[in-house]
């Protein structure tokens, strides 16, 4: 246009300078018009523990809309891995306390990976362009990897053991160790409440300690006599436990034995005094009775409140609610595990196919379930609907090697082309969409998760 007015301009001399000046008027705003309105994308650097296999191209989102691109993919100075970002100027600067995740693009393959930007408020102060975003504000994406790979070849084999052996101990006990599991609780209560009264006055258990010291330190002194008395209770446990039966009857005596002890005690608290003179008029017959009575006073004073909850943790009103139910339970309690334990073994060994065969289909699920939200979202007067947007082979993909892009087929072609078939039963993980350069989908495992039962040409082939 500008050399058409020149042309004219030359043919008319009267127009000459009228159809300059329009020319170099309409050259000026377009020059202006390309100045102001070129796009400007703003570039940042983002700092993650994991790149979580990011590579060059991939999209960086904001609410969930592309808004820009992954630059590069490297290593910060500090063995971190360094991505740069470029986001399209129409979404302006990003302000401090920015935040970034890692997420899994879900169907799309196994590798698939975007940025998930989080925007700060737009009261906070604007990053400048090259701004860092350290590592305290991003996410890296968790692999399901990781977690199988937590449990190393000892631990799972020591894991085994156990389950093993408990199966062993509660076989054909699966009953009574219901049971203990329910008195379990009141059990740790009680015992909860014996410590309690232990700790609620810790100047006079720490008397108490010092004591008791005091008195093993004299009972060492006795320790020839003390001998003939281990010899006389070992006989003595033999006799016991050649008589079971009156040993559970003793146990059942034992909590009215310990009350009336205790009221003995506090009897024989002010006897000790006159028991003390007669200690100094015996002389030198009783002469070694007088330091141990002393040191033996305080203990007694202090084990009144011991002896009192040593009484409540044997023997409590009611049933299922002390030590001395959970001790009659505990030999029912082994029966029971010998049948149940081999079961939970077997059971273990024959779900690891299942789980192997799962795993590979996680981040399918896993996008599904994060994906479904937004496809019912929407509503109307009538309430929330879906919507769904079918589309069979409407497009031509083209790699153009800028990430490509899509063209629109005649509509009597659509659905014709031979990536459209049917039958497809036994697809293999994310073979729902053509498969990337760096054939990371369809996934077929062929470790020890292999998916034997899907197969890989059942997939959709891209088209050019």
């Amino acid at each position: 246009m500008y050399i058409a007015a020149i042309s004219s301009a030359v043919r008319h001399p009267s127009w000459a300078p009228r159809r300059l000046a329009l020319a170099a008027l309409l050259l000026v705003a377009a020059v202006l018009a390309w100045v102001l309105l070129r796009s400007h994308p703003h570039e940042y650097r983002l700092v993650f523990p994991s790149a979580g296999q990011l590579v060059k191209g991939d999209v960086v989102r904001i609410g969930g809309t592309a808004a820009g691109t992954v630059k590069s993919v490297g290593l910060s100075d500090d063995d971190q891995a360094q991505v740069d970002i470029a986001i399209k100027d129409n979404y302006g600067r990003l302000h401090e306390g920015t935040t970034a995740t890692i997420r899994a693009e879900g169907l799309t393959g196994v590798a698939s990976r975007y940025i998930d930007v989080s925007p700060a408020s737009e009261t906070r102060p604007v990053l400048d362009d090259g701004a860092l975003i350290r590592g305290d504000k991003t996410t890296s994406i968790v692999e399901i990897d990781q977690l199988f790979n937590a449990l190393d070849p000892k631990t799972r084999e020591g894991l085994k053991g156990f389950i093993k052996g408990s199966a062993d101990w509660y076989n054909g006990k699966e009953p009574a160790a219901n049971l203990s599991a329910q008195r379990i609780p009141k059990a740790l209560a009680e015992l909860g409440q014996v410590a309690d009264e232990i700790t609620s006055d810790s100047a006079s258990f720490e008397q108490f300690l010092t004591a008791t010291s005091d008195a093993m330190g004299t009972i060492a002194d006795h320790r020839a006599q003390l001998t003939d008395l281990v010899s006389n209770t070992r006989q003595t446990a033999a006799a016991l436990a050649s008589n079971t039966t009156s040993l559970s009857d003793a146990l059942h005596e034992v909590p009215t034995a310990l009350d009336s002890g205790s009221d003995a005690f506090v009897s024989l608290r002010p006897a000790l005094g006159d028991l003390r003179k007669l200690t100094d008029t015996t002389g030198p017959a009783t002469k070694n009775l007088e330091p141990f009575l002393k040191q033996l006073t305080p203990v007694l004073q202090e084990s009144d409140p011991a002896f009192a909850s040593l009484r409540k943790m044997f023997a409590q009103p009611g049933k299922a609610n002390d030590l001395l139910d959970a001790l009659r339970d505990l030999p029912a309690l082994g029966k029971l595990t010998d049948r149940t334990f081999p079961s939970g073994e077997k059971a273990l060994k024959d779900s690891t196919p299942i789980f192997g065969f799962a795993r590979p289909y996680a981040p399918d699920l896993v996008a599904w379930i994060r994906g479904f939200d937004a496809a019912g979202a929407a509503y109307d007067a009538n309430g929330h609907y879906i919507r769904g947007l079918p589309i069979f082979n409407a497009f031509t993909f083209t790699d153009d090697g800028n990430g490509g892009h899509l063209t629109p087929r005649p509509v009597d072609e659509r659905g014709t082309s031979p990536a459209l078939t049917s039958g497809n039963l036994r697809r293999c993980p994310g073979a729902s969409t053509p498969a990337p350069a760096d054939k990371s989908t369809p996934f077929v495992d062929d470790g020890d998760l292999a998916a034997p039962d899907c197969d890989p040409s059942e997939s959709v082939r891209a088209t050019g």
